[in-house]
């Protein structure tokens, strides 16, 4: 069976004035469904960069991305909408542009193609996924990092996706916060056959996750190498498996 999510020999760059700056480079990667996927590397080394070309919220300069098979780049904007409404989800750590309760932030997404019942339904059910069942009525200046960061994924989640991507979702927790986040992504895999990729800033973040990789330089690495090399030390495409499949060496 072929990867969920695929991207080969993917660039891209952005342009600062009059200087061209490189942000990945000859990035292939693939992404299983029923597995997690992590990538980390430090501020700045292209981790969001990477999940927005994932999801086509932009467009790679280089190479290909593909979903379930298909080139995102062949897709219409409304085949796009749709993809994004009913494959795809993107998690953010932002939260609601207005001082939202949790219940109507999470259902929002839902309203468009369910009846408001339906949608509220199935808000409250992805919130009480992520165990925070007591705070659905909550309002998003009320919750801390770790409940914000649970939120987002239970916006993600309430679509019921097949692919999940989550941008730093352990930023500013404690230990016990990033243990019970971590701990929801890999039941959701589990249970849910779901692919995630997930950026995160730091190795321990990554460690329990099935495939890790190192962003640095613009390219893809071994999970032992440093995050941020000349280009010319890293090799592309080399990856780890940890729970029980590989060991790290």
């Amino acid at each position: 069976m072929g990867a969920l999510l695929s991207l080969k020999g993917v660039g891209k760059s952005y342009w600062r004035g009059d200087t061209e700056v490189r942000v990945l480079r000859d990035v292939t990667l693939d992404v299983q469904a029923g597995e997690l996927t992590a990538v980390w590397g430090t501020r700045g080394s292209g981790k969001s960069t990477l999940l927005k070309l994932a999801a086509r919220l932009e467009t790679p300069d280089s190479g290909s991305v593909c979903f379930n098979g298909v080139d995102l780049a062949s897709l219409t904007e409304s085949q796009h909408a749709r993809m994004l409404l009913e494959w795809i989800a993107w998690v953010r750590r932002m939260g609601p542009k207005s001082d939202l309760r949790m219940l109507d932030y999470v259902a929002l997404p839902l309203l468009a193609e369910h009846g408001r019942r339906d949608a509220y339904a199935r808000a409250k059910e992805a919130i009480e996924r992520v165990g925070l069942s007591a705070q659905v009525r909550q309002r998003w200046g009320s919750l801390c990092d770790g409940e914000r960061a649970l939120i987002g994924i239970a916006h993600g989640i309430a679509r019921a996706p097949r692919l999940l991507l989550v941008d730093d979702p352990t930023a500013n927790l404690d230990v016990s916060e990033r243990e019970r986040v971590t701990e929801l992504l890999h039941s959701l895999v589990d249970e849910q056959a779901i692919a995630v990729l997930m950026a995160v800033p730091d190795m321990p973040a990554a460690m329990r996750a099935d495939q890790i990789f190192s962003l640095g330089g613009g390219r893809l690495g071994s999970a032992s190498m440093p995050p941020a090399p000349p280009p010319a030390e890293l090799e592309r495409g080399k990856v780890i498996h940890l729970r029980g499949r590989q060991r790290l060496v």
